[in-house]
């Protein structure tokens, strides 16, 4: 046999053993707790609510994801977790001002009601 019957057996051998797909890491903690921060973002709305904080949660768990594929897991992690603040961010911003609205509108009800009661709903003073 030759030499190069024998490397190319051998080649062929593993290529056929060992599947060369390339396969993503195995997700962490850190972006485990980041998809679930991006979730609860989307539930509030943030995108409507607090669209900059909501774009930068996007946009770092996106690099995140392109680090993981790369290798580079602690810079990676950290990522995450930079999405996981500005996530959370977004949706507590998305809250309070869904909530500031929501005593606006309120508010603005209360001084109508308070309009009726005293000067009736024609406006003149009873």
């Amino acid at each position: 046999m030759s030499k190069r019957f024998v490397y190319l057996s051998a080649i062929a051998f593993f290529l056929a053993v060992t599947p060369v797909v390339a396969q993503t890491p195995a997700p962490t903690p850190a972006f485990a707790a980041a998809e679930r921060a991006l979730l609860e973002a989307e539930r509030e709305q943030a995108a409507q609510w607090a669209a900059q904080p909501y774009q930068a949660a996007r946009d770092a768990y996106a690099q995140a994801q392109a680090l993981q594929l790369k290798r580079k897991k602690s810079d990676a992690d950290r990522a995450a977790q930079t999405a996981e603040a500005q996530a959370e961010l977004a949706a507590t911003q998305a809250r309070q001002r869904k909530l500031a609205e929501q005593i606006e509108r309120k508010t603005s009800e209360n001084n109508a009601l308070r309009r009726d009661l005293l000067f009736g709903k024609d406006g003149n003073r009873p």
